[in-house]
């Protein structure tokens, strides 16, 4: 140590014990934190930028899956008139304009986006609706930390469960009773 002290030595698979569990907790905390979007477009049609992604690392073509519920009561209108996806630059990647709504007004659709880099996502309508927005993506490099975190997990605790008793002197004792 730095001071002149004396610490205990720390094996590396205690320490990835720790690391693992930290990040499969903290991966789980994520995900029940990751809530549906409320936007209310108001009661007349506006346009509204609603999330921005990045799709297409290393090259891959992603999808852009929505699901929307209408949140209205009564009499008020909910309809989603288009959807558009725009590059960074502002340039229009593609957009959808016929929605086919279920019986309740709710939707789901998959839009590909060909384009890498961060996009902006752009929705035009009237009422209030609960939106999911994802990227579906070909090479699925957002689970990669929770398996890294879950192979460091199984790595440590397998390492550990193969250490013999700390103390020398344990298993002479075991052996002479």
């Amino acid at each position: 140590m730095a001071g002149g002290g004396d610490s205990i030595q720390v094996a590396p698979h205690d320490l990835s014990i720790i690391v693992g569990s930290i990040g499969l907790v903290g991966a789980i905390a994520i995900s029940l934190f990751a809530l549906p979007l409320t936007m209310d477009f108001g009661e007349s049609t506006s346009t509204q930028e609603v999330r921005t992604l990045s799709l297409g690392i290393l090259g891959s073509n992603d999808d852009v899956v929505i699901d929307a519920t209408p949140i209205c009561a009564g009499n008020d209108t909910c309809e989603i008139t288009f959807i558009r996806i725009l590059a960074e630059d502002g340039t229009e990647l593609t957009s959808v304009t016929t929605i086919e709504a279920a019986e309740d007004g709710s939707f789901s659709t998959s839009i590909p986006v060909s384009n890498g880099g961060t996009v902006t996502l752009e929705m035009s309508g009237q009422g209030s609706w609960e939106l999911e927005i994802t990227a579906q993506r070909q090479i699925p490099i957002q689970f990669l930390p929770s398996l890294i975190a879950l192979f460091l997990l199984v790595w440590g605790v397998w390492r550990k469960l193969q250490e013999g008793p700390e103390d020398a002197d344990i298993e002479e004792i075991a052996e002479s009773a």
